[in-house]
This record gives structure tokens, C-alpha cells and sequence, in this order.
């Protein structure tokens, strides 16, 4: 048996119930991207592979569409590791305590206005959450 390994070509068929909008995407795709198809498609082909090879079930994930019209700090704001497990710990306190609320209050003109400056900051509803979720040490005084 042949063995499989980075750099070999891998041959397959698209199975008979293959919906429509996959074929679509890849007719697509390889017209816009000619002899490069096979550079963008390996990678998605990998993660999929790699997510089943883990065992990893598609039903323990939740895909969340990036907002349009993000800049370019706020998205990599966003997948930042700490961002990434405050949005996880907000989602998993929303489900597992539904009858706690989180106090968001609007920014109020007595509130001291944050300058900009070229890099991305949160607010400070952000922050007042983090605070209160992830810097709460007045329980473990013993």
C-alpha cells in the first residue's frame, strides 16, 4: 500500500450526493484559481481530516461569522487567544446561568473618554466583564 506524506498527490471522486453548492464552490474556485487549486483546497482537506483523524465532533463547535466592516486590529483582536476564551467563558455563563445577568450600562459623558489611538482598544464594557469574570480574587482570601 502506498504510503501518504507531505508532497504526494492524492487522487479521489466526489461521492454521487455531493450537493450542488459544494461542485458550484469548486468549479468556482479552480476557474478563479487555475493550477493554484490544489494549494487552497489541501489545506481545507487537512483541518477536515485532521479534525475526524482527533476525533473531534462537528457538534461540539459553534461557527461564528466575523462581523463586516471589522479593521484589520479589530479582527486580530478578535482571534486572539485571550479574546477567544473571553467570548467561551461569556457563551458558557450565558447557557449554564441563564438567570445571572451581566450589567452592561452604556458609557455615560461622566465616564473619562478613552483617546484613540492607532491600535485597538476595547471598551470599557469589555473590560468591566473581564474584570469581573476572569479578576475576581476576593473568594480565594483565606
Amino acid at each position: 500500500m502506498e504510503q501518504f506524506g507531505p508532497g504526494k498527490t492524492i487522487s479521489f471522486r466526489l461521492p454521487s450526493d455531493t450537493p450542488t453548492h459544494v461542485s458550484d464552490y469548486l468549479i468556482k474556485r479552480k476557474h478563479d484559481l487555475g493550477r493554484k487549486f490544489s494549494g487552497e483546497m489541501a489545506p481545507l482537506f487537512v483541518d477536515a481530516v485532521s479534525k475526524k483523524a482527533l476525533g473531534k465532533d462537528f457538534k461540539d463547535e459553534l461557527t461564528i461569522s466575523i462581523p463586516t466592516g471589522l479593521t484589520s486590529q479589530q479582527k486580530e483582536w478578535l482571534s486572539h487567544p485571550h479574546t477567544r476564551a473571553l467570548i467561551s467563558q461569556l457563551l458558557y455563563q450565558v447557557v449554564t446561568k441563564p438567570e445571572v445577568g451581566f450589567e452592561f450600562k452604556p458609557s455615560s459623558a461622566s465616564e473619562p473618554k478613552q483617546e484613540e489611538t492607532a491600535g485597538f482598544k476595547t471598551n470599557s464594557m469589555i473590560q468591566r466583564f473581564a474584570e469581573k469574570t476572569f479578576l475576581n480574587f476576593d473568594e480565594d482570601d483565606d
